[in-house]
């Protein structure tokens, strides 16, 4: 079938998804390995046969990242795959974050490192800077030195739970599961079906792995070192006091695009 006649069929199949035209064109533009604007100017090209198969994997709500296997993150292609949380832009202010509070020639460490958006950005764009990862996913560490390998990073990605067994460091990111068990039938399906539940849910609070944090990261940090993290909505007072409790000071908090508290930072306490 051509283009033109594919992506009308293809627009219709994907009323489910909230940009039907937009992620058809994506389909076939991918399947061509072309361009989008190259495509809609070749709309009499033949498509392959597999471009049916693209279609009825996205019509069932896996996610668009997972089907091309890749995600954009701060202008760089992150591969992605089932299994890995598939970064999203607002976490980009945990980068932005991260490069205000490093010093010059410092260690940064991410907590459950993912796809290693978020660590390998920070390594690109600051070489100074000694930057590992890790994460409890066997599948997320090798698709993190994956990545890494591919942009030409030079970050450690090392398979742990939570701060098990790590060192000492100046700055500590994390973008943690922040959903409550209890919000788990309210997420889209292509995120709820899909992306790692380990990833996602906390526990019946959503604030379990902040918890852990405010608790024991402090033993991981120098003296003058900082904690940030990504927030769910309508956790920054929460996540705020929970680590005022454990004798944090509180460096910052950065709202999204939207206004919604969305990065939280903190420095390290007296010891």
């Amino acid at each position: 079938m051509i283009v033109r006649d594919w992506l009308v069929l293809a627009e219709s199949a994907l009323s489910g998804v909230e940009s039907p035209k937009l992620e058809a064109q994506v389909l076939a533009a991918h399947a061509l390995g072309m361009s989008r604007a190259s495509l809609l100017a070749h709309q009499d090209a033949e498509l392959p046969e597999f471009i049916d198969e693209l279609l009825q994997r996205r019509a069932n709500h896996e996610p668009l990242a997972y089907i091309l296997g890749y995600r954009e993150f701060s202008s760089r292609r992150f591969a992605v795959r089932p299994g890995v949380l598939i970064p999203r832009q607002e976490t980009e202010l945990l980068v932005e974050t991260a490069l205000r509070l490093a010093p010059q020639g410092g260690r940064v460490h991410e907590v459950g490192v993912g796809s290693g958006a978020v660590a390998i950005t920070i390594a690109l764009e600051r070489p100074d800077l000694v930057v590992t990862g890790s994460d409890i996913s066997p599948v997320a560490v090798s698709t993190a030195r994956e990545n890494a390998e591919a942009l030409g990073a030079s970050v450690e990605i090392r398979e742990a739970d939570g701060l098990h067994g790590l060192g000492v460091y100046d700055v500590i990111v994390c973008n943690p599961p922040y959903i409550s068990l209890a919000e788990r039938g309210a997420l889209e399906a292509q995120v709820r079906d899909w992306e790692p539940p380990e990833a996602l849910f906390s526990g019946p609070t959503g604030f379990e792995f902040y918890e852990m944090l405010a608790e024991r990261a402090a033993a991981h940090l120098k003296p003058d070192g900082f904690i940030a993290l990504e927030l769910g909505i309508d956790q920054s007072e929460g996540v705020r006091a929970l680590f005022n409790s454990h004798g944090w000071r509180f460096e910052s908090l950065t709202n999204d695009l939207a206004g919604i508290p969305r990065v939280i930072a903190f420095q390290r306490g007296p010891s």
